[in-house]
């Protein structure tokens, strides 16, 4: 399995540990591999670096993060980033999911969610999800 996170997904996974240890293990465990691009790893510091964000991070987990997780990313360059959302910021996370043929693009952000978009990665192979579904998912998996 591949997936994209948006950076709101990926963060979430960092605040909420004891919930999402599942996706945290799984990840470290390479039952699936994470998909990204440079351009949305810099949107990602940015944001862990906000200090309102950062203290909402266990440090223990930061530090997992940074040292065994992101050199696990897999990343995909985007040779162009179409203009496909109301919101450009999120063009980057739609062209990674595109460019990095994943299976699944996790997202909440509601301007990735709108239909044209969903149908446009539907054509692609692309399912839109959130953090909440993949790990249902991997629980459903690992209970088999």
């Amino acid at each position: 399995m591949r997936v994209t996170l948006d950076t709101n997904q990926l963060i979430r996974a960092l605040m909420r540990p004891p919930q999402l240890a599942t996706f945290v293990m799984a990840w470290e465990a390479r039952r699936f591999a994470v998909v990204s691009s440079q351009q949305l790893l810099d949107e990602f510091q940015f944001v862990i670096a906000e200090p309102d964000v950062a203290e909402l991070i266990y440090p223990e987990l930061r530090r997992l993060f940074f040292s065994h997780l992101l050199p696990e990313i897999e990343l995909v360059e985007l040779p162009t980033i179409p203009l496909l959302c109301r919101d450009p910021d999120d063009d980057k996370v739609i062209a990674t999911a595109l460019y990095g043929a994943v299976d699944y693009l996790a997202t909440a952000d509601e301007d990735i969610r709108t239909n044209a978009i969903a149908v446009l990665l539907d054509q692609a192979g692309i399912a839109l999800t959130t953090l909440d579904e993949i790990v249902a998912l991997l629980d459903k998996e690992q209970s088999r």
